[in-house]
């Protein structure tokens, strides 16, 4: 008897059809891997097996735990097999966690409510919890809140409250996507050992086949609701049969066509020269010199006209303070940047002028944008830098019909807002605003991380063929290493606020020669080597 058995799945919200005829099952100690794009219906799954669904949703078929039916159950006794049967982990571990209460309160809230257990009892759980999640209590005491964690600690977190109990399934949904490849690599190995400390079941949501590939026994497809191929992973991976399938398989090996630059010996468009930034932190001592954290370490780099330069390394590296350095919007404490030739006021910033020659698209699309305004007026918020010479009326329109065209949008899409577009999409809207008024310079900050593998191969095919077309340099920023290598002429690596390696992309992949470089590549997910390896292994 399988440990979950879902049999022709089907839900509607509203009257709206979201899953169809969804078959899954599950054994004690396996792991499944559920992929597909973003509204295949991974996560309303996973929301019908733990039944926390919408008001308004009606499901039909049928979802067995240990033979026992939990479609249709009440809430109370649904209450009794969330966390004791069944934890689930989401996404992103800060909108997960109460930013008011401690780490150990909020793993010990879980043996409260689902074990009955009083607070003392609960406490004790949430230490021995945490410390299976290799967060130890002599750096990570049950007092500790989650802004005073890193991200991948963060999720150690979020996975101590869904096995506190020690469920017999756990539903893990997209739990490594926002995360850098080595921490990423970490919280995949926890998991694994968990399965294989309590026998327990995993579902594996994720849209990265490379990760499904090292860590799932079987694989489900899903798309539009629909379960279209399942199966062992090996074997469903090396006899793709489903046309979505294999599109999806070649989407995660894309490398965009692109023309390298012939010639950037002119003056770079973007010049960085030993910068440095600094944050000043809390005194340890009424008398002692205030200590300061040095983000930025020196940094100096530059970029050609229509050169595409990746910048890579793990979350607080300094990565995402460096590209805010150069937009001006830090102040720097030592060192110069120029774009095109003019330099930045290490104080007051970038001029009007200066600014016209550089763009940023950020990771989150949704994030950037103000929801109350119309597609039209979040592309031509640029033109403000124009002053005097922004375009209005009709040719203002024309820009803005121009700049989506060029990223493969319509006219009509002026018109609408951005909740009506998918994620893709949104991303696209982000590009045509940089793009409006033409800058020399785009700083990419994480901003196809978070995408699907089929339209992260689309953005990353625009964003070539924009290069390409008008010249256009790229600052790459990215924690994911296979989308740098498929997309830049040249990589920077950055560590601990420094550049400790910097080459030609492909020599730098291919031979790298500091040791940290040669980590972040080891903690890469790579599609061909795991079934090699599950091939070589048996698994």
């Amino acid at each position: 008897m399988a440990l979950l058995e879902v049999k022709n799945l089907s839900l509607s919200i509203g009257g709206f059809p979201i899953l169809g005829d969804v078959d899954l099952s599950v054994e004690a100690g396996e792991v499944l891997g559920v992929i597909g794009e973003s509204g295949s219906g991974k996560s309303m799954t996973a929301l019908s097996i733990m039944q926390l669904l919408p008001t308004g949703s009606v499901a039909g078929g049928s979802i067995r735990l240990e033979g026992r039916e939990v479609l249709g159950l009440p809430d109370r006794e649904m209450r009794a097999i969330r966390g004791q049967a069944v934890g689930m982990v989401f996404q992103e571990p800060m909108t997960a966690l109460n930013p008011v209460k401690t780490i150990g309160d909020q793993v010990a809230e879980t043996a409260m409510v689902h074990g009955g257990m009083g607070r003392e009892a609960a406490l004790k759980v949430a230490r021995e919890t945490l410390d299976r999640v290799e967060l130890p209590a002599d750096r990570f005491p049950l007092d500790r809140y989650p802004h005073e964690l890193s991200g991948g600690q963060r999720q150690r977190v979020v996975i101590a409250m869904a096995i506190a109990m020690r469920p017999k399934l756990l539903i893990a949904d997209e739990p490594t996507t926002a995360l850098d490849v080595t921490t990423q690599a970490q919280i995949l190995k926890l998991l694994q050992r968990l399965v294989d400390e309590d026998g327990m079941g995993l579902i594996f949501i994720t849209h990265d086949l490379g990760v499904v590939a090292g860590i799932a026994d079987k694989v489900a497809i899903m798309r539009q609701g629909e379960v279209v191929e399942a199966g062992a992973t090996v074997a469903l991976f090396r006899n793709l049969q489903h046309p979505y399938s294999k599109a999806l398989f070649e989407a995660s090996s894309h490398v965009p066509p692109r023309i390298p630059p012939t010639d950037t010996s002119g003056t770079p468009v973007l010049s960085v020269d030993a910068v440095v930034r600094e944050y000043p932190l809390p005194r340890r001592n009424l008398f002692g010199k205030r200590p300061v954290l040095r983000a930025v370490d020196g940094v100096t780099l530059a970029i050609g006209r229509g050169e595409n330069v990746g910048l890579v390394g793990e979350s607080g590296c300094g990565k995402s303070t460096l590209a805010r350095a150069i937009m001006s919007l830090e102040p720097i404490q030592g060192g110069h940047i120029a774009i095109a030739g003019e330099g930045l006021d290490p104080r007051h910033g970038a001029s009007f002028e200066t600014r016209r020659k550089m763009q940023v698209v950020f990771q989150d699309p949704y994030g950037s944008f103000n929801p109350r305004h119309r597609v039209d007026r979040l592309v031509s918020e640029p033109f403000h830098l124009l002053g005097a010479a922004a375009p209005q009326g009709a040719e203002r329109e024309k820009r803005v019909t121009r700049a989506l065209e060029e990223v493969g949008l319509t006219a009509a899409d002026a018109h609408k807002y951005v909740h009506e577009f998918s994620g893709g999409q949104r991303q696209r809207i982000a590009i045509a605003r940089a793009l409006i008024i033409e800058p020399d310079l785009i700083i990419l900050d994480e901003a196809v991380s978070a995408l699907d593998v089929s339209v992260r191969a689309q953005v990353l095919d625009l964003l070539a063929d924009l290069s390409d077309r008008l010249q256009i340099s790229y600052l790459f920023i990215s924690h994911d290493l296979a989308v740098v290598r498929s997309i830049t002429d040249r990589v920077l690596v950055m560590k601990a606020g420094k550049i400790v390696e910097e080459g030609p992309t492909e020599e730098v992949f291919r031979a790298p020669k500091h040791p940290y470089t040669q980590e972040l590549l080891a903690a890469t997910p790579n599609l061909e080597l795991a079934l090699s390896e599950r091939e070589r292994t048996g698994r």
